[in-house]
């Protein structure tokens, strides 16, 4: 339910932009990150102010998911325990394993996207076959699969990051390799 209101808030994005442009001066952009697990819900805070909401390790991690958009440059990304409870009906593909911040294990990343998305079936294709050379070290193979995907899919953000990935490590090949990605914030 999560992910369907999540990829309806992106179809819905455009018409606000067409109401809110001439006042905004800019379009509005959105990231949504969604997590699945256990979190706490209720009251914080004391008599005088509190404050309704979900807490827990579950909601900290959903937030940092979110803020990952920015660095991945897509607009909808889920975890892996939210990625193992989607049908096919979703068109979704794992992006990347990574850290954030003030949480310790690494999180596996999924973009899901809306029915319709241009060179779908392509870009799921090339970029898990790119990121699988990626993991394994093969970063020119990596570095040629999504140079030819970018020529394809243009807009494709998260296949520009992860070239940017590939041709950074082969001009400074990193040791060790690490292929989980530290974002840098929040």
């Amino acid at each position: 339910l999560a992910c369907r209101a999540g990829i309806d808030i992106l179809g819905m994005l455009p018409k606000l932009n067409e109401k809110w442009l001439p006042i905004l001066k800019e379009p509005m952009g959105l990231g949504i990150g969604i997590n699945s697990g256990i979190a706490r819900v209720g009251n914080t805070g004391s008599h005088r102010k509190f404050k309704y909401g979900p807490l827990g390790n579950t909601v900290n991690l959903a937030s940092r998911v979110q803020g990952a958009t920015k660095y991945l440059k897509t607009k909808l990304l889920v975890t892996g325990p939210t990625y193992s409870q989607i049908d096919s009906s979703f068109h979704a593909r794992r992006l990347c394993q990574v850290r954030v911040v003030n949480i310790a294990k690494p999180v596996d990343l999924y973009e899901v996207v809306p029915e319709g998305y241009p060179g779908w079936p392509l870009a799921k294709q090339e970029y898990e076959r790119a990121l699988t050379e990626f993991e394994r070290k093969n970063f020119r193979i990596a570095s040629r699969i999504l140079g030819n995907l970018r020529a394809e899919c243009p807009e494709d953000g998260p296949a520009l990051v992860l070239l940017s990935r590939a041709v950074n490590c082969m001009v400074d090949e990193p040791h060790p390799f690490d292929p989980i990605w530290d974002l840098p914030g929040k």
